[in-house]
């Protein structure tokens, strides 16, 4: 995958991201506002120590016991609280504090949490205050201990001098008396240092200033923010990867097997401004993504029928959804303004929307199932038959063949709307008829499954494909810019336009087109097109009153 694959789909899916990255935002602010935060400070005691000579040439250093429960002792615990003034239970106030003991330094650290800076520097320096006053009962209860090994000693060595008197070569008892009075001069060595010591612990530094523990709220925000991205980035692949839709039209070539012939700019909002105005987008002067996509499509499927005159082309669709119909009429219509002799068949007996895209003109009167002219110049339109028959039944008849021949012969383009290829057979039988198929997909909506079965269905029957035709594309800066070209140019000379001639053409002749039809080029189109459909006035006769279609399919 490139960086700009990577980038598209995270862009498709950009709301996916946003979103993740938002829930997981608000979750962590969430989460810090249930949270208190907790302070530390902490206080250092310096344990003082004494060397202690144990004989000539032996000495070892002394202090006070240094056990850190000694810290959060019940006698601390109490002192401390009643510094603090704490009035309840002083061994729960000891469960804020932790002691640490540095054997290098001989440092004893009280490190006190608390829900405030201040409480928990107060709380510090009270457990350390207390620890310094209670270390000197520590020594005293340690020479008490040594007074007690001391008189057990003389015990000792009165019971081996009584052996010794009774024989003065025992080795044993001689042994026993050497060793009792070896231990008893280390233990009165030791006592004397521990009286020496005067002050057993001093305190080395205050409590500091309580800092907050963990990370700061803006850390954690941020933290949230870059975890919320990357399962925003995943969910957008999640997405994608689950995702059994057509995306582009690259994508759809490679599915059906087939060329897209164009990409369909702003259909949806084409089809819902042309329900309301009662005009096809392709007959209007001024130029969009839509209609220049729509003549796109027109010169690519010519070039795949080829140049002859009377070719048939069947629009039908791989599912529902995409707008069939307003796509059919707007290629007649785009195929009728470029001077070509133009028939639409609404061959589509189960919903026939293209009447309604394509309205007789005010005034026209006639039987409404036979061949009538329309509100754009050289476009006619058959209706759909009414028959009882089964539409797929009726199409396969010799009546329908028959009809669609004289209707080749009438005209130099025919185009028929056909239901969707999955829906029926009616796709199929007609595009039997047709000398190619357009097949129409939605980008977002289309599955790739059923656009493969599509195209394999018509296959399968040997009716000739064209191509495939991508609606739901969004345009890009390409699509604006060709559609913005030449706007100066084309203002003058369709202002010039007067009974359907081009002032660039005095004789009144067509210019040619891209696609080598007459009349398709930008100004002979326009020129041609709006004075002959609308009169002069700026809006078609008649299509202004027409019924808005159900859908835009």
């Amino acid at each position: 995958m490139t960086v700009r694959d990577f980038l598209q789909v995270v862009w498709a899916g950009k709301y996916y991201v946003l979103a993740t990255t938002l829930l997981v935002v608000v979750g962590a602010w969430l989460y810090l506002d249930r949270q208190d935060t907790v302070y530390q400070s902490t206080a250092v005691v310096q344990i003082n120590s004494a060397q202690s000579v144990i004989g000539a040439d032996t000495s070892q250093a002394a202090s006070v016991d240094v056990d850190p429960d000694f810290v959060t002792s019940e006698e601390v615990a109490a002192a401390a609280a009643e510094e603090l003034g704490y009035a309840g239970n002083p061994a729960v106030l000891a469960l804020g504090v932790t002691p640490e003991y540095d054997t290098d330094a001989q440092t004893m650290s009280v490190i006190a949490d608390a829900g405030s800076p201040q409480g928990a520097q107060a709380i510090a320096g009270a457990f350390a205050r207390s620890y310094v006053d209670h270390l000197p009962t520590v020594r005293d209860q340690q020479i008490a201990e040594l007074d007690e090994r001391r008189d057990a000693l003389r015990k000792q060595l009165a019971t081996v001098q009584k052996q010794l008197k009774g024989d003065e070569d025992d080795p044993l008892a001689a042994a026993e008396r050497d060793t009792i009075i070896t231990q008893y001069q280390a233990v009165s060595a030791l006592r004397s240092t521990m009286q020496s010591i005067v002050e057993p612990g001093t305190l080395l530094s205050a409590a500091n200033p309580a800092v907050a523990l963990g990370l700061s709220r803006a850390s954690v925000l941020a933290m949230a923010v870059l975890l919320g991205l990357v399962a925003g980035v995943g969910a957008a692949f999640a997405r994608r990867g689950l995702d059994f839709h057509v995306r582009s039209a690259e994508e759809a070539a490679a599915v059906g097997g087939v060329n897209v012939l164009a990409e369909l700019y702003g259909v949806k909002a084409a089809a819902k401004k042309a329900g309301s105005s009662g005009r096809l987008p392709i007959t209007s002067r001024a130029a969009s993504p839509f209609t220049e996509s729509i003549r796109e499509l027109r010169t690519a499927t010519r070039v795949s029928l080829g140049h002859e005159p009377h070719r048939v082309v069947v629009v039908t669709s791989a599912d529902p959804a995409a707008p069939r119909s307003f796509i059919a009429a707007n290629l007649a219509a785009s195929w009728a303004l470029s001077g070509l002799r133009t028939v639409a068949f609404s061959a589509d007996m189960r919903q026939a929307e293209l009447d309604s895209w394509l309205p007789a003109p005010e005034g026209w009167s006639g039987v409404g199932t036979e061949l009538r002219p329309t509100t754009v110049p050289n476009l006619e339109l058959q209706p759909v038959p009414d028959v009882m028959m089964d539409p797929a039944d009726f199409l396969a008849t010799e009546v329908v063949r028959k009809m669609v021949g004289r209707l080749r012969e009438r005209a130099d383009m025919l185009v028929i709307d056909a239901p969707p290829v999955l829906a029926a057979a009616d796709a199929t039988i007609l595009g039997g008829y047709a000398d190619g198929v357009v097949v129409l997909a939605t980008a977002g909506r289309t599955d790739r499954y059923v656009l493969g079965e599509a195209i394999q269905r018509l296959h399968i029957n040997d009716v000739p494909i064209a191509g495939l035709a991508l609606s739901g594309v969004r345009g890009d800066r390409r699509t604006q810019y060709a559609t913005r070209y030449g706007d100066g140019e084309r203002g003058a000379v369709v202002g010039d336009v007067k009974d359907g001639r081009d002032a660039a053409d005095p004789a009144g002749q067509p210019a040619k087109g891209s696609d080598g039809a007459p009349g398709s080029g930008t100004a002979g189109t326009a020129g041609t097109a709006d004075t002959a459909v609308t009169g002069g006035s700026g809006a078609p006769r008649g299509l202004r009153r027409a019924a808005r279609p159900a859908s835009t399919r």
